[in-house]
């Protein structure tokens, strides 16, 4: 039994009154000096308790932190995040994740208040100061290899929707940016650990700059780069969003596994902001300029050039013309 969480949700259930360390303890089967050590604890996390001399403890707010315990308070999920673990700061979550995916089941969260050294795209430094929502979910799907990709387009059709749960709009840009006003607000990094036929597991990272003020990022990024707060000029409540983008995830995931992947498709173009631009795309080995008149199966970007032929892109660098 966890008696934190116990003791937490039963101050909840009291409705602002106070309960007495001993009908507490009565309650768990353990003594008062442990419902007291409890409550340090409790209060240690982050947690404000009031406690008053021969009234008790009464709960008076939960700490600006994304504990397991407070996202799966509420939380709707069937599997999604029913295993999180947490850290208050950490490398990277995805490094994280394919250090545990091998033990852990599908859908278990790795969530941290600040990255290290978080990643993006082709190795990319990904600045994650706290304030943010850092977080990486393994999956275990039973898909072929050079599916990995449809994962990165449902991820971001999740994000946004989530965002519209809480009132924000948000768009789509190839391959793998949410962004509000053509800023950059989230990024998703999809990795994979993959067999020649099949894959062992996925790791969805999601990084989105929720209560982050402008100048705690480089000011090279502040050009490009937005945050929820920025956009509507307050915080917002990072396990209420959490909470949302799990329960979307679950269920775009379950859609994709029904084999209804054309309905995310669908929707993936109705959020895009990249579609019917003129875009110029950045890989490794080349780059090109054109039209973005489609996107496939497989999540590439289908790009017509200038000479009417069809050009056909699964990851690279997308810039607006």
């Amino acid at each position: 039994m966890d008696y934190k969480e116990e003791i937490i949700g039963t101050l909840r259930g009291t409705q602002d009154q106070f309960i007495s360390g001993e009908e507490l303890a009565d309650q768990l089967h353990i003594s008062r000096t442990m419902i007291w050590k409890y409550i340090k604890s409790l209060r240690s996390e982050g947690y404000t308790i009031e406690s008053v001399t021969n009234r008790g403890y009464k709960f008076i707010e939960a700490p600006d932190l994304m504990l397991p315990r407070e996202i799966k308070k509420d939380l709707k999920t069937e599997f999604f995040g029913k295993q999180i673990y947490y850290y208050n700061e950490i490398d990277s979550t995805n490094l994280k994740a394919k250090e545990m995916a091998p033990e852990c089941v599908d859908g278990t969260v790795i969530i941290t208040e600040r990255q290290l050294k978080g990643r993006g795209r082709m190795g990319k430094q990904w600045y994650s100061p706290p304030g943010g929502i850092w977080f990486s979910v393994i999956l275990k799907p039973d898909i072929p290899p050079d599916h990995i990709y449809r994962l990165t387009l449902m991820a971001g059709i999740s994000v946004v929707e989530a965002l519209e749960d809480i009132g924000i709009k948000a768009r789509i840009k190839w391959p793998n940016d949410v962004t509000i006003n053509e800023k950059k607000v989230c990024g998703i990094l999809t990795e994979v650990e993959a067999q020649m036929d099949c894959v062992n597991f996925v790791i969805i990272g999601i990084g989105i700059d929720a209560n982050i003020e402008m100048d705690m990022l480089p000011a090279i990024m502040r050009v490009s780069t937005t945050s929820l707060k920025e956009e509507t000029g307050n915080d917002i409540d990072r396990v209420l969003l959490v909470q949302s983008l799990l329960d979307r995830l679950e269920k775009d995931y379950n859609t994709y596994l029904n084999g209804n992947f054309d309905l995310i498709l669908n929707r993936w173009k109705e959020y895009s902001s990249t579609l019917n631009r003129r875009v110029k795309i950045v890989t490794r080995f080349k780059s090109i300029e054109g039209e973005a008149v489609g996107i496939d199966h497989d999540g590439a970007l289908v790009i017509e050039m200038d000479d009417g032929t069809l050009e056909r892109e699964i990851t690279g660098t997308c810039i607006y013309l």
